[in-house]
């Protein structure tokens, strides 16, 4: 490849086209939608520069079925749009006339990589700016579809789910059935701590979350960010938290957290300590371990080597 070619490949990597609204967007993670919106771009481009793109689109494994990068251009604002996802693999995406001929249609696999443009070395180095960059936070209700009550008289959200154990799910929690305000108090830090992560506790903004995070190569990374960034990350990003409570310990209590991304197939793991005092002290530092953007089929065979790894009480 020329210097100039590849100077040429930089800065169309930095443009798109403009196929969505923000209304639109706002509906998927925008990341599916600035990656069709930069992809389309960037192929048409090349193509326009005399470059065989074949090679790289059988690479990034996306099939035109339909029509071509160009076609983009020619999509107007009454075409209709339509996105699926395919047995939790890939994305196939269509435009169609308002005859419903189809006017543009491709598949791609959901992978985060791919979607966002970048390795994953350098994904994982840019997450705490990715953290920051987050603001928007709008803690949600504790009260999902009905609430069960638990041998503890607490009231449980239903339905949830769980990842492969029944301990790690996504419930909230309620102490009263009248007013429904979610579970925060020091006499029940268990699922105080659990509604804290799910992100339903309102004045959360002097918690902090400090970070190690693993790194590819066995490299490591320590910072800290404000815990409502990481939840404004999950909530923008629709990611799926799942949690658990594991042991008591003398610093705090400790837990596990998996937010998982359905839509770009991807998981963050977080080994948490939470200290005992994190309900009235609300600028506690919460520590994080973190495995950032695990490939979802990889995440069960990390999960286990976590839980099988000896527990040192302490």
């Amino acid at each position: 490849m020329s210097f100039c070619l590849f100077v040429y490949i930089l800065a169309i990597k930095a443009q798109q086209f403009h196929l969505f609204s923000e209304e639109i967007k706002n509906e998927f993670p925008s990341v599916v939608y600035d990656f069709l919106e930069r992809y389309l771009y960037e192929i048409d481009s090349l193509q326009n520069h005399n470059v065989n793109v074949n090679q790289k689109l059988h690479d990034d494994k996306v099939i035109f079925l339909t029509g071509k990068a160009s076609t983009a251009r020619k999509i107007s604002e009454d075409a209709l749009f339509s996105i699926n996802k395919v047995d939790g693999k890939y994305y196939q995406v269509n435009w169609s006339d308002t005859l419903g001929t189809k006017i543009l249609d491709l598949a791609f696999p959901m992978q985060y990589e791919l979607l966002l443009g970048k390795s994953k070395n350098e994904i994982e180095k840019d997450f705490k700016a990715t953290l920051l960059s987050y603001t928007k936070y709008t803690p949600k209700s504790c009260f999902a579809e009905g609430m069960v009550t638990q041998e503890d008289s607490c009231l449980m959200s239903i339905p949830i789910t769980n990842y492969y154990v029944e301990s790690l799910n996504t419930a909230t929690f309620c102490s009263s059935a009248i007013d429904m305000k979610p579970t925060f108090s020091n006499k029940d830090n268990w699922h105080s701590a659990a509604n804290l992560f799910q992100g339903c506790i309102e004045d959360i903004e002097n918690y902090t979350l400090y970070v190690e995070q693993n790194l590819y190569g066995f490299k490591t990374i320590s910072y800290s960010v404000p815990l409502l960034k990481w939840l404004a990350y999950c909530q923008s990003m629709k990611l799926k938290t799942y949690f658990a409570i594991e042991e008591e310990r003398e610093d705090g209590l400790k837990a596990l957290l998996i937010a998982q991304s359905q839509e770009l197939g991807f998981n963050h793991m977080m080994s948490l300590i939470i200290p005992d005092n994190f309900v009235e002290k609300r600028n506690s530092v919460i520590k994080a371990t973190l495995n950032a953007y695990i490939p979802t089929q990889n995440v069960k065979n990390l999960y286990q080597q976590y839980v099988n790894k000896p527990k040192k009480r302490i």
